[in-house]
C-alpha cells in the first residue's frame, strides 16, 4: 500500500504509535553500550494498519487541506473531490491498503531490534539508521540511534556488531537526513503547524521496512483534539537500502 500512499491520506493504526513508550536504556559509566543489539518489547505490536483516502469526520477537512496544498501535481478531480462540497458527494474512507505491522522504537544511545517477518514501523528519526538483517534465517529489523556524542552514536558500532555476529545484512537506510529532508519538513510544518500545537516535534518521520523488503520514510502527524488513532500523511519517500557494512 505504501507505493500508493500520498499526502492527505491517513494511516489508521490499531495501536497508536504515540502511546508506545520507549524503555530506559541500559547504561554504564553514564552511557549505554552502543555496540549492543537489544531486543525491543514485543508488547508494542501495532496490529492492523490501514491507509485511507477521503476520511470522514473531523479529520476530513485537515486531510483535504494537506492533499490540496502539499501534493505537487495539479489535478482538477482532486480539487473537486477534496473541496468542501465535493467531500459531501465523494465516497469517504476509501481503503488504499491494509497490513498487519510490528514496531521497533528508539532508545537514546542504543540499538533495538525486533524479530519479525511483518512490515515494521519505527519513528523518532533524526539521523538514526533502520537496519534489516537475518540471523539463523530469522529476519530482524533494528533502530540504531544516532548521536553527536561518539559513545552514544550507534550507527557504525551496530553494523560492526552485526558483522561480527555473522549476520546477513539485508540493508540499512536513514529515514531522515537533515541536509536532504529538513527544508521539506519545515515547509510542511508551515502548513500543518496549527494542527499540532505549532510544535515541530509532533510532525513525525516514520521509517518502514515492508514484509517484502522495501524501505520507505513517511512524514505524518496526529492532529491535536481529534479522537482516534488516525495520522495524516504529508510525505511518502521510497528509500534505497545500502548493503555496505560501512556507514557513510
Amino acid at each position: 500500500m505504501f507505493d500508493q500512499m500520498k499526502p492527505g491520506h491517513i494511516l489508521r493504526f490499531s495501536t497508536c504509535p504515540s502511546t508506545i513508550i520507549s524503555p530506559h536504556g541500559i547504561k554504564s559509566e553514564g552511557f549505554a553500550d552502543n555496540t549492543l543489539a537489544t531486543a525491543w518489547p514485543m508488547n508494542s505490536h501495532l496490529g492492523g494498519v490501514r491507509c485511507l483516502s477521503h476520511p470522514s469526520g473531523a479529520i476530513g477537512p485537515i486531510a483535504a487541506e494537506v492533499a490540496l496544498r502539499i501534493r505537487t501535481t495539479p489535478s482538477k478531480s482532486r480539487a473537486v473531490s477534496y473541496s468542501a462540497p465535493g467531500r459531501l458527494l465523494t465516497k469517504s474512507n476509501r481503503i488504499i491498503g491494509s497490513e498487519n505491522c510490528d514496531f521497533v522504537g528508539y532508545v537514546d544511545g542504543q540499538s533495538n531490534y525486533i524479530q519479525s517477518a511483518l512490515t515494521v514501523f519505527s519513528k523518532d528519526f533524526s539521523g538514526c539508521l533502520m537496519v534489516a538483517y537475518t540471523i539463523g534465517g530469522q529476519r530482524h529489523i533494528a533502530h540504531a540511534a544516532a548521536s553527536l556524542v561518539p559513545k552514544m552514536d550507534c550507527k557504525q558500532a551496530f553494523l560492526d556488531t552485526l558483522h561480527n555476529m555473522n549476520a546477513t545484512l539485508i540493508g540499512w537506510f536513514r529515514p531522515f537526513v537533515e541536509n536532504l529532508d529538513a527544508n521539506r519538513v519545515m515547509n510542511t510544518f508551515g502548513i500543518i503547524g496549527k494542527y499540532i500545537g505549532n510544535n515541530p516535534i509532533h510532525l513525525t518521520t516514520f521509517g518502514i521496512v515492508t514484509q517484502n523488503g522495501a524501505a520507505y520514510s513517511i512524514d505524518a502527524f496526529k492532529p491535536k483534539g481529534i479522537v482516534g488513532n488516525d495520522w495524516v500523511v504529508t510525505d511518502v519517500t521510497s528509500r534505497t537500502m545500502s548493503q555496505s557494512w560501512t556507514f557513510q
